[in-house]
C-alpha cells in the first residue's frame, strides 16, 4: 500500500483485539486515499467494482469492534451482578444460620429458667412442709431463731434467681 504516500496507519499495525472504531475510520481514510491515487492513475472504472466491497467490509469492520469494546463492559456487569447475587444469597445463609442459633439458645434459656422455676416451686413447698411439721411438734422458736431461719431461705432463693 506504499505507493507514494506517507505510510500505513498506525490502526493497521494494532492487533485486532485491540482495534477501536476510530481505528477503523483511520484505516477507512487510508483506503480511500488508495482509492483516489489509483483512480487518478488508472481511472474510475479500474475499482468501481472493489469499492463498495470494500466499503461493506469496512462498515462490518466498525460493527464488530464496536461490539467487543461493548461486550466487556456488559460482561463486567455481568461477572458483578453474579457476584452481588452470590454475595446477598451467602448474606441470607449467614442470617438464617444465625437466626437459628438464637432461637436455639432461646430454647435453652427457656428451658433452663423453666427447671428453675419448678425447682424453686418445689423448694417452697418443701419449705412450707417442713415449717407445718414443726410447727405440728411442739418446739418453741425464739423469734431471732425464725428470723435466722427466713434469712437463710431468702438468701439460697436469691442464689437461685441469680
Amino acid at each position: 500500500m506504499d505507493g507514494g504516500g506517507g505510510g500505513a496507519p498506525p490502526a493497521l499495525e494494532k492487533n485486532a483485539a485491540e482495534l477501536t472504531v476510530m481505528d477503523v475510520y483511520d484505516i477507512a481514510s487510508a483506503v480511500g486515499q488508495e482509492f483516489e491515487r489509483v483512480i487518478d492513475q488508472h481511472g474510475c472504472e479500474a475499482i468501481a467494482r472493489l469499492m463498495p466491497k470494500v466499503v461493506r467490509v469496512l462498515e462490518i469492520l466498525e460493527v464488530l469492534v464496536s461490539r467487543n469494546h461493548i461486550n466487556p463492559e456488559m460482561e463486567e456487569l455481568r461477572l458483578e451482578l453474579d457476584r452481588l447475587r452470590l454475595e446477598r444469597m451467602d448474606r441470607i445463609e449467614k442470617e438464617r444460620k444465625h437466626q437459628k442459633e438464637l432461637e436455639l439458645v432461646e430454647d435453652v434459656w427457656r428451658g433452663e429458667a423453666q427447671d428453675l422455676l419448678t425447682q424453686i416451686a418445689q423448694l417452697q413447698e418443701e419449705n412450707k412442709q417442713l415449717m407445718t411439721n414443726l410447727s405440728h411438734k411442739d418446739i418453741n422458736f425464739t423469734e431471732e431463731e425464725f428470723q435466722k431461719h427466713e434469712g437463710k431461705f431468702a438468701t439460697s432463693n436469691s442464689v437461685l434467681a441469680l
